[in-house]
């Protein structure tokens, strides 16, 4: 109760400390409960004390004025004058403030809260929400100035004054950080702030309600018609939850614009996406061909191609890119754009060639970004009836000769990226009607299910044995089907990709 007092009358208690000082006293304190509230001069002894007079509010004492180097009669009767005349303005005020509350709740505080409401009520915008709340309290509140700080986790600090920028970022970081500490208003005076060169008569800082994370703070500087009384802070207070009410819903609707604007993005660079890989399949002597993605998010880092060129075998590619997402969709767009290059350069090459080239020219991209691609590039001629190809780093890779077992073609060299030379040689094996290739992402043979039990080689192994008679497509699709069967319930958590190749007649 003495603090608050003392915090609004504090020019006058000051006024009265300089009396004492003015009549030889040593230092004017004020205490209560065994604490120093105030003193005059700052950090006086309160262990030498002289003369002291308590102050009782009816039956319940609520601090005493003390005195240090004056001692007499005289002296202690003008003390417990002034201890007793502070009683009875902390009596008043206790009156004053039961009524001033009544009024405030039935006229003030609502209409005030009107006229800020109907300012704000056709604004959604967080900048123009502000800039209007801060006019209409100086206004309302006949204040010299205002400002609003808000602190939003991993976002930008937002920051307005009105009518001018009096106060720079450190200093209203300092007092967010104050008004945080606390979590209630604070009342400062010049004095309160003086020697840090800001310039205001008077000061009241008030926390704004905000939920998650954030922060924010309302501070109204020089109230124009004096000292902030009681009905003042009632009413800031007031202000101040109000307006916390209307910065939750200029966020919600600012995060509500960004997740459309994404959603919108990551759609558009899907489309994109799903329009570099190829859509109809090849018609290819000596081959039944399948190929489809299936990515875990919008987009995704896995991605297949191909080409027919007049003269050249018939070229395919499987690559995964490490990670999820954005970042991989556009590293996948870089390395099959490279790959294609390279397939469409004027001379013949190899996939080892193309392999080796394709990662001399990613290399540093990959490295930047500290990510990586395994990647399986294929050649087929019909008239040979063999398949070569080169594999850096990719699996699983299933090759299941006619009537034969189906056994993985391991990868003799290191994804994409990983080094600046490619160690992947060219391999070969024989492909005639009834083999199967199948070039898959690891996000099938990775798959779990509920009872954390992986996919796994072994069961794409057998399948794709059980599989070797369908068609291309069919293979394909009963892989994709065994596999989410396999993992019914737990969410998608890599892309997956399948190409099939079986051998047919010419």
């Amino acid at each position: 109760m003495l603090t608050n007092i003392l915090a609004l009358q504090h020019p006058h208690f000051g006024a009265i400390a300089q009396a004492w000082l003015l009549s030889k006293a040593e230092a004017f304190i004020v205490m209560a409960n065994g604490e120093v509230l105030a003193s005059w001069p700052p950090y006086a002894d309160a262990n030498a004390i002289t003369l002291e007079s308590d102050i009782w509010v009816g039956h319940s004492k609520i601090g005493k004025l003390c005195v240090v180097g004056l001692q007499g009669e005289e002296a202690q009767a003008r003390l417990q004058t002034q201890a007793a005349l502070i009683a009875a303005i902390v009596q008043s005020t206790s009156v004053l403030r039961d009524v001033t509350t009544k009024l405030i709740d039935t006229q003030d505080q609502l209409v005030a809260i009107y006229d800020l409401t109907q300012a704000m009520r056709k604004e959604i915008d967080l900048d123009k929400v502000l800039k209007s709340l801060l006019f209409e309290t100086v206004r309302l509140v006949k204040l010299g100035a205002a400002f609003i700080i808000i602190q939003r986790s991993n976002e930008p600090w937002i920051t307005h004054q009105y009518p001018e920028e009096m106060l720079d970022t450190i200093t209203l970081k300092g007092m967010l950080d104050l008004v945080g500490e606390t979590e209630q208003y604070l009342l400062l005076s010049e004095e309160d702030e003086k020697g840090n060169g800001l310039a205001f008569r008077n000061l009241l800082l008030l926390p704004i309600s905000l939920h998650d994370e954030n922060q924010a703070t309302l501070g109204f500087v020089n109230k124009l018609d004096g000292d902030f009384l009681f009905p003042d802070i009632k009413l800031a207070q007031a202000i101040a939850d109000n307006v916390g009410a209307r910065i939750e819903n200029a966020l919600l609707h600012n995060n509500r614009l960004k997740q459309a604007k994404m959603q919108t993005e990551m759609e558009l660079a899907q489309q994109v996406q799903l329009n570099l890989l190829p859509h109809e399949m090849p018609v290819v002597p000596g081959v039944d061909f399948w190929a489809s993605s299936c990515p875990a998010s919008q987009v995704g880092g896995d991605f297949y191609d191909f080409l027919q060129l007049d003269n050249r075998p018939f070229t395919f590619t499987v690559g995964d890119i490490s990670g999820k997402g954005m970042p991989a969709a556009i590293l996948m767009a870089m390395t099959r754009t490279v790959i294609r290059s390279n397939i469409y350069d004027t001379t013949l090459h190899t996939p080892e060639y193309i392999v080796g080239r394709s990662n001399e020219h990613l290399y540093d991209d990959f490295t930047e970004v500290s990510m990586f691609a395994t990647l399986f590039v294929g050649q087929y001629q019909p008239t040979k009836k063999k398949l070569l190809y080169a594999n850096a780093g990719h699996s699983p890779v299933v090759y299941c000769p006619l009537g034969g077992t189906a056994r993985l073609l391991e990868a003799d060299g290191t994804a994409v990226g990983i080094l600046p030379t490619s160690f992947s040689e060219n391999q070969e094996i024989v492909f005639v009607p009834g083999d199967v290739l199948v070039v898959a992402t690891d996000g099938l043979s990775e798959a779990y299910n509920k009872e954390e039990e992986m996919f796994g080689y072994d069961r794409l192994l057998a399948l794709v044995e059980e599989l070797a008679a369908k068609s291309a497509k069919d293979i394909a699709a009963e892989l994709y089907r065994t596999v989410n069967e396999f993992s019914i319930g737990t969410p998608q958590f890599d892309d997956q990709t399948v190409m099939v190749l079986k051998g047919v007649p010419i």
